[in-house]
């Protein structure tokens, strides 16, 4: 395997990272699994159980060392701390630009609307002043000098 030992350097590098709590791919929250390492290497699904001797050696004891010492709550506060990965700041960039173009489409939609209903009140008025200056025409009007 050509890519074999990029991809064991990847997991290496992923397991540091979520073992310092700086993931780059991953939430830092949570309990550390061999779904955890493979995502935070950016590795297809369960490509990890490809390295036997990675996963017996190194990642379970790692695994077992850093969920013994795991405190949920002690995570959450250092979560809260801790910036967000660039992942994560990225994805929450793109709700809000997704929202944001929703909104935009709907201000635009109900401004169509209210145009198009002007627009049909306005020729409405212009057709009645029409009808007026003709009714206007055939009635003539004289003036009466005192």
């Amino acid at each position: 395997m050509k890519n074999s030992g990029t991809a064991l350097a990847r997991l290496r590098a992923a397991l540091e990272r979520l073992i310092t709590g700086k993931p780059k791919i991953v939430s830092a929250s949570g309990k550390l699994t061999l779904n955890r390492i493979n995502n935070e290497a950016g590795l297809g699904h369960s490509y990890i159980h490809k390295f036997e001797d990675f996963v017996k050696n190194e990642a379970n004891p790692a695994i077992e060392k850093f969920n013994a010492s795991y405190d949920p709550i002690r995570a959450k506060l250092f979560q809260s701390q801790e910036k967000r990965s660039e992942e994560e700041k990225q994805k929450i960039r793109l709700k809000k630009e997704i929202k944001l173009k929703e909104q935009y489409r709907q201000e635009r939609d109900d401004l169509k609307k209210i145009n198009k209903e002007l627009e049909t009140q306005l020729s409405s008025l212009i057709f009645r002043l029409y009808e007026l200056q003709e009714q206007l025409e055939d009635k003539k009007i004289i003036e009466i000098k005192k």
